[in-house]
């Protein structure tokens, strides 16, 4: 299966973001930089995740910490939700 990959320049121009906010996001494992040929990439299903990142940073001016942490709560609550999702099944069952 191919996978699209975005040139990190355009999204910078385009979302206006900083080179740099993307590639500490990388180094603090939030999302995936792909180098090519010297040139740095995101796959294109880690898009949204860097759009709200973004908007959590620049918007909502939260640190990278911080970021962290909210993604990890969201993880933690869709675990959750799917639990009570399948726990509802077995109910019904």
């Amino acid at each position: 299966m191919e996978r699209t990959l975005i040139r990190i320049i355009d999204v910078c121009q385009s979302h206006k973001i900083e080179l740099q906010f993307i590639r500490n996001l990388s180094s603090n494992g939030l999302i995936e930089v792909v180098v090519q040929d010297e040139e740095e990439f995101v796959k294109e299903e880690e898009l949204k995740a860097l759009e709200q990142f973004a908007t959590w940073h620049y918007d909502l001016e939260i640190n990278l910490q911080g970021i962290e942490v909210a993604k990890h709560l969201l993880h933690k609550i869709e675990q959750l939700q799917d639990e009570i999702r399948l726990l509802r099944i077995e109910i019904r069952e």
